[in-house]
């Protein structure tokens, strides 16, 4: 529903609805828009947390060439106000962007460890799912087929209502009833 919810903020002045609407804009690839959103944002308060992570959405979305950008941002946020899961995986999709995929993954592992930590727990159920989804577009960036395996395995098991879950199923359900006509009988 991306022209109701756009219909819902596109006149709202306040830092929130400019945020929205950059997502909004991103979503419908209206970059032009979404820059225009994140430069009232800034004309309001350039250094509002809100305006410092749409830049960064920005940048991600522009790829490789401004996902630096979006890197020393986040870390700039990271040392001001701390470590949380949201800002390791945004610093880690921002290094996949630039195509630093070690520097990811580094993150993303960080992101699992502040993870268990929040949760007080060891059970890997309560790792965040986005974290793993990342996790794995990593290892297959990194060609790391084995732990993708596992990742994903770990998803079925720990989030097993998911999207990502849901649509990986009907997918290998798909699979498997098209390798059928092309099995060969021995």
């Amino acid at each position: 529903m991306t022209k109701e919810a756009l219909q819902a903020v596109h006149a709202g002045t306040t830092m929130e609805h400019l945020a929205l609407s950059v997502q909004i804009y991103l979503r419908m690839d209206r970059l032009d828009l979404a820059l225009g959103s994140l430069m009232k944002m800034k004309q309001m308060d350039e250094e509002a947390v809100l305006a410092q992570l749409c830049h960064c959405h920005i940048a991600i979305y522009q790829g490789s060439s401004q996902a630096l950008d979006a890197v020393h941002i986040v870390t700039s946020l990271t040392e001001q106000y701390g470590s949380c899961i949201m800002l390791l995986n945004m610093a880690a999709v921002a290094c996949m962007a630039s195509g630093q995929y070690a520097e990811a993954e580094v993150h993303l592992m960080d992101a699992m460890a502040e993870d268990k930590d929040d949760a007080n727990v060891d059970v890997d159920s309560n790792v965040d799912v986005d974290t793993l989804i990342n996790l794995i577009v990593c290892f297959q960036h990194q060609g790391k087929v084995k732990e993708i395996g596992q990742v994903i395995d770990r998803i079925k098991w720990s989030h097993p209502n998911h999207t990502f879950v849901q649509g990986l199923l009907r997918v290998e359900g798909a699979f498997q009833r098209e390798s059928v006509k092309y099995k060969v009988a021995a």
